[in-house]
């Protein structure tokens, strides 16, 4: 799958290149960004995700989420296999200076769009903790509905399905 560039009014989602590696191992080292993703990833292993970050596995596409006006670096966002092994799922993860203003529904607005209507699946999936408000709530915005519970990582898991 092809990464395309995607813009909104407020954001340019772009292909990660090597310059974002600092901003990548800032994200997934963060304990209140990865609160709900199995916490900060390793020292021993943080360099072999943020390798596999810019270099995406056949059908997936990682994006770096940022500013459009500033060119600051918000977040990631992703569509790769769920581990269903037939979905394809969203993903996200934004770092604590931008929640709040609505940056991650916007983007996930935009890469739901694309995969709809220009990826053509047939669908997107996605799954967050039950615990994770915050996430659920942007899922809804988006207009996804919650169509699975099960127990998986240690908690309670939501499946939202477009």
């Amino acid at each position: 799958m092809e990464n395309r560039n995607l813009d909104t009014e407020r954001l340019h989602l772009r292909a990660l290149q090597s310059t974002d590696s600092a901003f990548v191992g800032e994200l997934i080292a963060h304990e209140e960004v990865r609160r709900f993703l199995g916490g900060p990833v390793p020292i021993a292993q943080r360099e072999a995700v943020m390798a596999g970050c810019l270099a995406s596995a056949d059908g997936e596409i990682v994006w770096l989420v940022e500013a459009k006006n500033s060119r600051q670096r918000l977040g990631l966002i992703s569509i790769s296999y769920h581990r269903d092994g037939q979905d394809r799922e969203l993903s996200y993860q934004f770092h604590p200076g931008a929640w709040g203003f609505g940056y991650a529904t916007e983007a996930a607005r935009r890469v739901l769009d694309y995969a709809l209507k220009e990826l053509q699946l047939d669908r997107l999936i996605a799954e967050t903790q039950s615990a994770n408000a915050a996430s659920r709530r942007l899922l809804e915005r988006v207009g996804m509905r919650e169509a699975a519970r099960l127990h998986r990582f240690g908690a309670e898991q939501l499946i939202y399905v477009s």
